[in-house]
C-alpha cells in the first residue's frame, strides 16, 4: 500500500493522555529515521549484489512484510477511536512505508528485479537461520517452506478488516506484536548474513526499533 491519501487525512494525531507509549515510538522514530536515511545513502556507487543473496532476499522479503504491517496499521487508524492506537498506527505506516522506499531503491541500484525467482525466505534457509522463531498463534509464519515470519494469515487480515471498537484495537496491537517479532528474526538474519555493511547495519537497526515497539504494544494491549 502507498501512502497517497490527502495531506489533511495524514497530519500526525493530536498529543495523548498517556505520554509513555507516545514517547517511545517517537524516540524511537526520531532517532532511527536519521539513521535509515543516512544508510540509505551513503553509498554512491553500485555494490555487487546477487541475485539470490542474503542483501537482496532481504531487500525483497522486508518489503513484502513491511507492506503488510502498512496495511494493518492504516485499517486500524481509519477505523479506531483510541488516540493512543490512532498514534501508533500512524508511526508505524509512516516509518515502514519509508524503509520499503530505501529497499526498493537499492535493488534498482544493484541492477535487479524487485521480485526474486527464489521463494520467500529462501536466504535464510540458505544460511541456516530459518527456525520459526517470531511465529505463533496462527500466524503463517510458522517455519513451512515459503511463508515470512510473523505475517497475519488472509483470515486473520480479514478479521481485523471487519473488526470494530475495542474489539479491533486488540485485535491490531496482537497481530502486530506478532509481525514485528517475526520482522526482528528476520531482520536479525539480516545482520549475520548480508554481505554489504548498508544492509547490515540497516538490518540492525529494524532489529533495535522493532524491539522496542513491541514492548510499547505489550503495554498498550495490556490497557485495552
Amino acid at each position: 500500500m502507498n501512502l497517497t491519501e490527502p495531506r489533511e487525512q495524514l497530519t500526525a494525531p493530536s498529543p495523548l493522555p498517556r505520554k509513555r507509549l507516545w514517547a517511545v515510538f517517537v524516540t524511537v522514530v526520531a532517532l532511527t529515521a536519521l539513521g535509515f536515511f543516512a544508510l540509505g545513502r551513503l553509498s554512491t556507487a553500485p555494490a555487487l549484489v546477487q541475485d539470490s543473496g542474503a542483501d537482496a532476499g532481504f531487500s525483497r522479503d522486508m518489503q513484502t512484510h513491511h507492506a503488510q504491517a502498512v496495511e494493518m496499521a492504516l485499517l486500524i487508524r481509519d477505523k479506531s477511536d483510541d488516540p493512543e492506537v490512532r498514534a501508533v498506527a500512524y508511526d508505524i505506516a509512516t516509518a515502514q512505508q519509508h524503509q520499503n522506499g530505501q529497499m526498493f531503491a537499492w535493488l534498482q541500484d544493484w541492477g535487479l528485479s524487485q521480485a526474486g525467482s527464489a521463494p520467500p525466505m529462501a536466504w535464510m534457509r540458505a544460511g541456516g537461520t530459518h527456525d520459526g522463531s517470531g511465529a505463533s498463534h496462527g500466524s503463517q509464519g510458522d517455519g513451512a517452506e515459503g511463508v515470512m515470519e510473523g505475517m497475519a494469515t488472509p483470515e486473520q487480515m480479514q478479521a481485523l478488516r471487519e473488526s470494530s471498537g475495542a474489539e479491533a484495537d486488540w485485535l491490531f496491537t496482537d497481530l502486530m506484536i506478532r509481525h514485528h517479532q517475526g520482522g526482528v528474526a528476520m531482520a536479525s538474519a539480516g545482520t549475520r548474513l548480508a554481505e554489504t555493511s548498508k544492509v547490515r547495519d540497516f538490518a540492525a537497526r529494524i532489529v533495535e526499533a522493532q524491539t522496542a515497539e513491541i514492548t510499547a504494544l505489550e503495554e498498550l494491549r495490556g490497557r485495552l
